[in-house]
This record gives C-alpha cells, structure tokens and sequence, in this order.
C-alpha cells in the first residue's frame, strides 16, 4: 500500500512540475515576443534592437563605442537613434540629425572583428560612385543613393580591430576629420 502512495504522490509531483515548466516556459515566450514587439512594429530587421544612450548600448555589448573627437556644430547630439546587432560579433549604428532636424550622419561599426556591417544595421543603398580612401589599407569612399534619393559620401574602412562606416550628407573633409579623430581608427 505504501509503495502504491508514494507512486502517485511522484506521480502527481512530477505532473507537478511539467505544468510549472510548461507556465514558466510560455511566459518566457511570451516576454521575448513582446519584447520583440517595438522593434518588429517600427520595421526593425530580426535581432536589431533600439536603446536609449551610448551607455545602455556599451552595456548590450559588453564594449566601448569609438566616438569621434571631432564633432562638427552642424550635427545634434544625442544621436537620434541608436541601434544594436548581437549577432556576428556584434556591431552598432548611431544616427545623428543636421541642425534643421533632417537625417545627416550615421556611424556604424563592429564591436568584435573587421567582418562587413550588413544590411541590418544600414539603410539600404545603390552605390553610384566607388573608390580608394585615405584612411588605411582597404578604406574605400563611396558616393551613394539611399533610398529616399538622397545623396551621400560614405567612408569605410577598417582600424582599432573594427570594421567602421560613416555615411554623411555633408562636406567630404568634415566626414574625413571625424574618421580620423575616432581614437585608434582612422590614422
């Protein structure tokens, strides 16, 4: 009789248990999905997600975001938007506006490796124009056209262990002095 018991009291408990894992395994389900939410809503690509500051996204990644020295008058900071990818090493975009309000810089750059920043991070684009950079081996200048028609110089380049991009809508020279001013990455 005793073993009979103790049979369906580990029995029970065990049913016990599969229902806890089966609540706790759906509420995190649940939480990923909302938390998933915002960014599906705005568009965002699959495993970009948008944070506050600099400092929440060197949190997210564990690691320092090279800044530029240099930051001309004519650009508002904080940046407007700043975005995260974990996957691949990691990487992370910072939009800034000009002035009047209008979209105008975004520096983007891998947090671990010199691999290429894809698409998730960066606008799409039809580069028009393409050709060698003074900064470093391999730095490229680009004139493109971003989807809305507008025009952009975009630097690229590799230093510091990162693969950086720096896309601007103004004077070549300025985006030039920013590259060379992010410590480590431009010389």
């Amino acid at each position: 009789m005793r073993a009979g018991a103790l049979g369906r009291a580990l029995g029970e408990g065990a049913g016990a248990l599969w229902t806890l894992a089966l609540v706790l395994g759906g509420a995190a389900a649940m939480l990923s999905g909302l938390d998933a939410l915002p960014g599906w809503l705005r568009g965002e690509p699959r495993g970009v997600r948008r944070v506050a500051s600099v400092d929440e996204a060197e949190r997210i990644m564990r690691s320092r975001i090279l800044l530029p020295s240099y930051f001309p008058d004519s650009y508002r900071w904080p940046p407007s938007s700043i975005r995260v990818w974990r996957e691949g090493g990691g990487a992370v975009a910072l939009a800034f506006d000009a002035r009047d309000g209008s979209p105008a810089l975004l520096l983007a750059e891998t947090v671990s490796g010199t691999g290429a920043l894809t698409a998730p991070l960066l606008p799409d684009s039809a580069v028009i124009q393409k050709q060698g950079a003074a900064l470093g081996e391999g730095a490229t200048l680009s004139r493109i056209v971003s989807e809305d028609g507008t025009l952009w110089n975009e630097l690229e380049w590799t230093a510091a262990g990162r693969r950086f991009v720096l896309r601007g809508r103004g004077p070549l020279d300025v985006l030039m002095r920013m590259a060379r001013s992010i410590h480590g990455a431009g010389r």
